[in-house]
């Protein structure tokens, strides 16, 4: 009988661990807004550019936005494999430069994403009361029961700290000198990792401007 459910008991908790490694990232949008001169059939080739200066952020979040827009039958393409590493927004020249480059690639449209917020909020996590297992092969000796139950019959609370995180993601017309088209503001609670929160806000973004009629599928 001990045995028995001990193994049951462990599996029960293999389980749960399971359970909750395998939770993915949520990410809901929270608003989005069109500009009235949006074209009614979309773009269909777009260029993705993250504004971040952790360069793993922004590998990540172009690779995935832009394997998530060509599922859905969109050119788009990642700005890091057109600005050079030294590129300056703030020089005109080289902002010009580009310009033309980004053109000529064929590109009509450019999507940027960037963190505009983050909080964080401490909250108490109360512990585990006592609760008697269904068992009773423990009870037959004293060393027997207080080797086995010590320390699982009560789990302290402790204090954890939930980050919140807002992204911003623009949609800008190139043939109508970059006017913003699209915006849309993203939230997500403690992302399990920034994989896993790529993947979540390429999926959520580019089914929110699926939805808004920004994409030309063809």
């Amino acid at each position: 009988m001990y045995f028995s459910n001990h193994r049951v008991l462990a599996g029960i908790a293999l389980a749960i661990v399971i359970l909750a490694s395998s939770c993915g990232t949520t990410v809901h949008m929270t608003g989005t807004w069109k500009a009235q001169q949006a074209p009614n059939q979309g773009y269909h080739k777009i260029l993705v550019a993250s504004l971040s200066s952790n360069l793993g952020a922004k590998q990540t979040i172009e690779t995935d936005v832009t394997a998530a827009l060509q599922k859905k039958g969109i050119d788009a393409g990642r700005s890091l494999d057109m600005f050079p590493p030294n590129f300056d927004p703030k020089n005109e020249v080289s902002r010009e430069e580009m310009a033309k480059k980004i053109l000529a690639a064929g590109y009509t449209a450019v999507l940027t994403t960037s963190l505009v917020n983050k909080e964080s909020d401490t909250r108490y996590v109360p512990g585990t009361p006592y609760a008697p297992y269904p068992a009773y092969g423990w009870y037959g000796s004293f060393w027997g029961y207080y080797g086995y139950m010590y320390g699982s019959l009560y789990s302290p609370g402790y204090y954890t700290t939930d980050k919140t995180y807002f992204l911003e993601s623009n949609l800008y017309d190139l043939s109508k000198d970059g006017v913003l088209i699209w915006s849309g503001q993203s939230e997500t609670v403690n992302p399990n990792s920034l994989a896993s929160f790529g993947k979540a806000f390429s999926k959520t973004l580019t089914d929110a401007m699926q939805n808004a009629g920004l994409l030309d599928q063809r």
